[in-house]
């Protein structure tokens, strides 16, 4: 088994998943997961958007954002997406933005990436588009090891059914 870690942090979300990536077996991926999920609480959040377990921001267009990019170099951002969290909860489903039009909730999005370094907006668009197993395919073992973690359902679109007054 793997040693206890302490609690870990990490001022971008995307430099701790790749810590937590550079593991050797499993039980020390679950291990550091499980430390970095102690310094940072949005963590397990980001992992549930991530992998479809939870829905992310909705109504947002596929694919990657368009920013400019500044060629900061790491930690020298304007913001990290922890501190951009409850502008990101806005976005879901239930968010205060639901009723906003898209153009603005498009908006919304394109301002936390340019705020973001580089490789924190490409993670959030990852996030968006519900990826990440793919950028870090070793997490999905994590389903075995975290309480209350499944694996995501895959749900098939139910097409709208003709009514007998449209025929």
């Amino acid at each position: 088994m793997a040693q206890r870690l302490p609690p870990k942090k990490f001022k971008q979300i995307d430099e701790a998943l790749v810590w937590a990536n550079e593991a050797s077996s499993t039980e020390e991926l679950v291990e550091r997961i499980r430390a970095i999920s102690l310094g940072n609480s949005i963590l397990m959040r980001f992992l549930a958007w991530g992998v479809g377990y939870e829905q992310g921001p909705v109504n947002l267009p596929e694919g990657s954002t368009p920013y400019k990019d500044e060629g900061l170099p790491s930690n020298m951002a304007d913001t990290t997406i922890t501190q951009e969290f409850r502008r990101i909860l806005t976005l879901l489903p239930e968010g205060s933005a639901k009723n906003l039009p898209q153009w603005r909730r498009e908006e919304i999005w394109m301002q936390i990436c340019q705020g973001v370094h580089k490789k924190e907006a490409d993670l959030l668009d990852v996030i968006k588009d519900q990826r990440l197993l793919e950028i870090y395919p070793t997490f999905t073992v994590l389903e075995n090891f975290l309480p209350g973690w499944k694996a995501p359902e895959v749900k098939k679109k139910k097409s709208p059914k003709k009514s007998s007054a449209t025929l």
